[in-house]
This record gives C-alpha cells, sequence and structure tokens, in this order.
C-alpha cells in the first residue's frame, strides 16, 4: 500500500495506561471504592437552587463526523433549558484522555465529564475521584430497562453502574460483495466460523477478486470476543467481576484455536497482515484497494465509510457486513460491547455540577439523543426504544449493514468484559503473542503461555499497587 494512499484513508477514517501512582487504594471485590450507588451521593435536586446556569466541561475523544454529531446533541441540550451548559473539549484519544485526567488528578482542572472506552472501568473506579451513575440511577429513580442489556451489564461492577454508557459499538465483518459474487460465494450467507472464513478466503484468493482473502489485524479485542463468544473468561475471578482480576487465562484451547486458525491464514497465503492497526484505517484500506476481500473491524466505522463512498472512492467495492465470525458460540456466549462511557466526577465538583453533569449525560442517553447518535456516526443505540424512531427505520430500510451490530448486541447471550487494572499492560501482552505468532511464526501455545505469564505479573504489580 503506498504512503499516499494510506495517507489519504487515514485522514478520512478518523474516527474517532492510566497513570498508577494517582490511584488510589481498591478493595477485594473489585469495586475499587470511589464512591458507590448510595443514592444521597447524588444531589439530582441541587440544579433547582442554581441562581445562574450551571457550566461544565465535558472532554471528550470523538474526530470528523462523530465530532460534528456531538456537538450538535450538545447545542440542542444546551439550547432545550437554562439551567446548565454544557462545554465540549477534545482531548484526543481515549490514552490520550486518560493520560491527561490522571494529570489533572495530581494538580489542574479536571472535567465534570469524561469520556473513556471500555478497558478503563477498573483504573478509573481506583482513582476515587468519579460518582457512580447508579447514586444518579436511584436518586433520580431513573429506568434502566429501555436499555440494551449487555451495555448496562458491560458498565455494571460490584452491583453498581459506574459510567454512563453512550458510544458503544461492537466488531463485524465486512467484506466486499463484488468479490463474493466474483468468487461465486453467496453475499447473502457469508461466513460464521473459522473454517467458513478459511473457505470463502481461499475462494476469493483463488478467483482473483481480490489478492487475498482476508485482512488481519493484531487486534486484541478480537481475542477477547472469540473468548466470549465461546463462554470462557479471559482473566480469573469471573473476568474480574467476583473479584478482583489476579492471573490471565490466555493459554487455554480457545486462545490456541484462534492464533492457530490466524496462523494458517497467513501460511496458506489467504490473509494479509496489516498490523496491530489501532485505527482500523489499514484493514478497511485493503478492502478499497483490492488487497483483501474481508475483514474484521468496529461498527463504529460504518457511518465514515459509507461517507468515503459517498464521496466517490471506492465505487467498485461493494459494502457487505454481518456479525463477527468466530468459534461455535456458546449458550452464554456471545459479543461484548465495545466503546466508550462517560464518568461523572466528583473530586472538586461542587452539588449543583454532579446534579448539571447527571442532567447532561442522561439526555446523551435519551430515545431520541441515541437516534440522532447512530443515524449521525452509525454507533449502536443503546435504548431499545431508539431504533422505533422513523429515521432510524428508514435508515435501516435503505442501508441494512446499519442494523447489524445493533441485532448482534441484542442478542448477545454472553457475559461482560473483563475488569482488569493492568489492562493496558494485559493488552500488550497478548498483542505481542500475536506478532510472534502471526510475524515470527512461533507456536501458538507457548506464545499465549508466555504472554499469561507476563499478563499475569503486570496485573499482580498493578493490584498490588493500588493495594487490591
Amino acid at each position: 500500500m503506498n504512503a499516499m494512499r494510506r495517507r489519504r484513508i487515514l485522514a478520512l477514517l478518523l474516527l474517532s495506561g492510566l497513570v498508577l501512582a494517582a490511584c488510589g487504594g481498591g478493595d477485594d471485590d473489585g469495586d475499587g471504592g470511589g464512591g458507590d450507588g448510595d443514592a444521597a451521593a447524588c444531589p439530582v435536586d441541587a440544579l433547582e437552587s442554581a441562581t445562574s446556569p450551571v457550566e461544565i466541561t465535558f472532554w471528550h475523544s470523538m474526530t470528523a463526523n462523530n465530532e460534528v454529531t456531538l456537538k450538535a446533541l450538545t447545542d440542542e441540550y444546551n439550547a432545550s433549558q437554562d439551567a446548565v451548559r454544557v462545554t465540549l473539549a477534545f482531548q484526543g484519544t481515549y490514552d490520550e484522555s486518560s493520560d491527561k485526567y490522571i494529570t489533572a488528578l495530581r494538580g489542574g482542572d479536571l472535567p465534570n465529564v469524561v469520556m473513556l472506552e471500555e478497558t478503563r472501568i477498573q483504573p478509573m473506579i481506583d482513582t476515587r475521584s468519579v460518582l457512580a451513575a447508579q447514586a444518579c440511577v436511584d436518586a433520580d429513580d431513573y429506568d434502566l430497562s429501555d436499555h440494551l442489556d449487555a451495555v448496562i451489564d458491560e458498565f455494571t461492577v460490584g452491583g453498581d453502574l459506574w459510567p454512563m454508557p453512550f458510544n458503544v459499538s461492537g466488531p463485524v465483518l465486512y467484506y466486499d460483495t463484488n468479490d463474493f459474487e466474483k468468487a461465486n460465494l453467496d453475499p447473502d450467507d457469508p461466513p460464521s466460523t473459522y473454517a467458513e472464513l478459511e473457505a470463502a478466503a481461499k475462494a476469493i484468493k483463488e478467483s482473483g477478486a481480490a489478492k487475498s482473502g482476508m485482512a488481519l489485524t493484531l487486534s486484541p479485542g478480537n481475542i477477547e470476543q472469540w473468548f466470549n463468544m465461546a463462554g470462557e473468561p479471559i482473566v480469573d475471578n469471573g473476568n474480574g467481576r467476583d473479584g478482583r482480576a489476579e492471573t490471565a487465562l490466555l493459554d487455554t484451547e480457545t486462545g490456541v484455536e484462534a492464533l492457530e486458525f490466524m496462523s494458517r491464514m497467513m501460511e496458506q497465503g489467504l490473509a494479509v497482515n496489516v498490523g496491530r492497526n489501532a485505527n482500523e484505517a489499514d484493514n478497511v484500506l485493503a478492502l478499497g484497494a483490492g488487497d483483501a476481500g474481508m475483514t474484521i473491524g468496529t461498527s463504529a466505522a460504518l457511518g465514515t465509510i459509507w461517507a468515503v463512498k459517498g464521496a466517490g472512492q471506492y465505487a467498485g467495492v461493494g459494502v457487505g457486513v454481518a456479525p463477527m465470525p468466530g468459534p461455535e458460540t456458546a449458550d452464554d456466549g456471545g459479543i461484548l460491547t465495545s466503546g466508550a462511557a462517560l464518568w461523572i466526577v466528583d473530586k472538586d465538583a461542587s452539588d449543583e455540577e454532579k446534579a448539571a453533569s447527571w442532567d447532561y449525560v442522561r439526555f446523551l442517553n435519551e430515545p431520541s439523543s441515541q437516534a440522532t447518535w447512530h443515524l449521525g456516526t452509525g454507533y449502536i443505540p443503546i435504548r431499545k426504544t431508539a431504533i422505533e424512531d422513523a429515521k432510524v427505520q428508514e435508515l435501516w430500510q435503505r442501508r441494512p449493514t446499519f442494523r447489524v451490530a445493533y441485532d448482534q448486541l441484542a442478542g448477545s447471550n454472553g457475559g461482560s468484559g473483563p475488569i482488569i487494572g493492568a489492562y493496558k499492560e494485559f493488552r500488550e501482552a497478548l498483542v505481542e503473542a500475536l506478532e510472534k505468532v502471526m510475524v515470527e511464526g512461533a507456536d501458538a501455545e507457548s506464545a499465549l503461555q508466555a504472554a499469561s505469564d507476563q499478563a499475569t505479573d503486570a496485573i499482580r504489580s498493578y493490584n498490588e499497587r493500588v493495594g487490591g
């Protein structure tokens, strides 16, 4: 792939480790302190005594169409009432946002609301600087029953909903329907298992429809999804939800099966390795450039993919989207919720600011807001009634690709994702195992054993430092 094309697609598809020294102590049940579901902790009525609009700041990581849509929603909220004024402040990537947050904890201006992805749950709880959303849910008698169960479960620890969910997504299979037709594959019957992926990739390559059958990214998130589809935890203590995670469980049959599948695809020339691919641009580029006929990527990219198509790029690519293929899904397996949620900051915040923050994040969770968010970004609507919106129904009728991730998540019977203090280090160990297998040709079992040992050491070191 030449550099010019890569830079171009990176610009078009730009979609969007906490520092442990700043963390406080934790407890053995995984809650980590820092607030709880006590309704008295959330002064939802404090806005009533405010004599002027309460100013709050929201740190976010949205870019391109996603930022435009977030701004539109925030402008709508500000115009709808005169008690609260929200100021958006872009902070860069989730990593950059969390680093800035920890720096501000040591001495600086904290936001009132901060957007962070699901991998930050335990470290954020351990900062003891945030208000559990559960306290506001209880104080406001807020009904969560219209939210997707998988979404609420993901951000709930120790019985408390910690951040308020907002921009969630899921992994899906992207494929070029035109390549499928050239390879005599049925675009309406995409692969759903490892074996079917291999067979489809072979047909695509042998037909000449694309240079290779699939673009593979070294994504630790995909491995986590495959563990969950198989109904297996990836760390001990119920994925860190029955107590703090202490031991990584990567070297299992499920892990070996996943890495051996990826290794076979490379050895047979059926896949192209696009690397760590943090922003998922290269694997989408591989489809558009004819380098691959399939890839697994985030559903959050869908809005931008269609925007690129609408701008006249890759006119010869037929956009196909299907549920994420993988191992046979267990009865208690399914897709995990990915994406980010909104944390209400408690440290140095007045009662009025906490009430204003809750009012704003509650607005962003309204069905109409979630419909607008989905339409403008492609993120999954997290409210069941949001999909009844006429514009959502029209979009799904015109472009059924937008519905796939919602149906996949709504139908998931899986548990919740891992809660890990040293999540960044855990994923680094897993990526290194992927690189050893995919790039160096190492044995999957030995690579995963080394990764488990490395990740376990990091997890236990984190727990010792925060007192967990």
